[in-house]
């Protein structure tokens, strides 16, 4: 009867713990991937003073303003061009 009541517990106690390491795993893989997506912004050449980048399971979203209009399709491209991104979620707008 103990052997049962241990094996349950440690089973319990497993099962638990798993769900918290895959969010920290998944917590540094948002992290990356946005600084994936800064790092692609720099590269093509968006002006990202006033872009947030937020990243979850694979979704992109791009919050804040640019100067010009190409600004806005340029950084969408530049996010969706970055491997493990599965979709831009853009709320950028031209101007202040």
């Amino acid at each position: 009867m103990k052997a049962i009541i241990t094996s349950t517990l440690a089973l319990l106690i497993s099962s638990t713990m798993v769900p918290a390491v895959q969010a920290q795993d998944s917590g540094a893989n948002n992290s990356q991937l946005a600084h994936n997506v800064r790092v692609a912004f720099a590269r093509n050449g968006v002006n990202t003073s006033h872009i947030f980048v937020f990243a979850r399971g694979g979704t992109v979203t791009l919050l804040g303003w640019v100067d010009a209009h190409e600004q806005v399709a340029l950084a969408e491209r530049s996010a969706a061009s970055v491997e493990g991104v599965q979709s831009v979620d853009s709320w950028l707008a031209r101007g202040r």
